[in-house]
């Protein structure tokens, strides 16, 4: 059994394999070393990946280290990929687990992975894979925050999960949430159309916090999968274990 943890700013994720199969995941605000103890306790964990964009408890790294085959996710862990990014050293872990599982998933593919959280991410992997790069984008927290922060008297607008928006705003704040969310959404659509002009063959893949919110067209070409940091991470872990 494997063991991924992606310790984000806010919230970590946390998600136990078996092989490729997810048998036990959960979101916690703060993870504590007795409940990584009962995860690994209950489901007699072999392996074990950390990513992180912040400190944690080094008690908790300790204790992986003990019990299990223990990688800490760094730009010098090895990779199911082939990295042309220019500057590697800087490519953020979640884009390296997405482009980690896109790989392993749709191998032999042009994939396309969006993955819309506080930022939106757009990464290429190639049908010899090859992680190409893409590109980085605000997404909708990123985009509120910057419309009340940068002017004068706009007012700091929160959208709800499951919110209806309306094409016509009939209010600041509906215009504002219109702009943002529909904006994204055009965003995304015409960056699918000009890499489809590119790789005719592409799968397209959507994942993030928010990847309920946007209906992208072609419907056919679109997976979504919302677990997909996760299982990357879980590859990185898998091909790291073997050697």
């Amino acid at each position: 059994m494997n063991l991924v943890i992606d310790i984000g700013n806010t919230l970590t994720k946390v998600a136990v394999f078996s092989h490729q199969e997810i048998c036990f995941n959960k979101i916690y605000e703060s993870l504590t070393l007795n409940e990584v103890k009962e995860l690994m306790n209950k489901y007699n964990i072999v392996n074990s990946i950390i990513s992180e964009v912040k400190n944690f408890d080094k008690e908790l790294e300790n204790y992986l280290e003990k019990h299990s085959h223990f990688i800490k996710l760094n730009n010098q862990t090895p990779l199911p990929f082939n990295n042309l990014y220019i500057t590697p050293t800087t490519l953020g872990k979640d884009r390296l687990a997405i482009a980690s599982a896109a790989s392993k998933l749709y191998s032999n593919s042009n994939v396309l992975v969006i993955d819309s959280g506080t930022c939106i991410t757009y990464d290429l992997i190639d049908e010899n894979n090859n992680y190409l790069g893409g590109a980085i984008s605000p997404g909708i927290e990123l985009r509120l925050k910057s419309l009340s922060e940068f002017t004068g008297k706009l007012p700091l607008v929160k959208i709800e999960k499951n919110e209806e928006i309306n094409l016509v705003g009939n209010s600041t704040e509906s215009s504002i949430k219109s702009g943002v969310v529909n904006g994204i959404k055009q965003e995304i659509e015409g960056v699918i159309n000009q890499y489809l002009k590119q790789y005719k063959e592409l799968k397209i893949v959507l994942t993030g916090g928010n990847v309920e919110r946007f209906e992208i067209a072609p419907k056919n070409r679109i997976f979504a999968d919302k677990f997909l940091v996760l299982r990357g991470l879980n590859e990185i872990l898998k091909i790291n274990a073997e050697n």
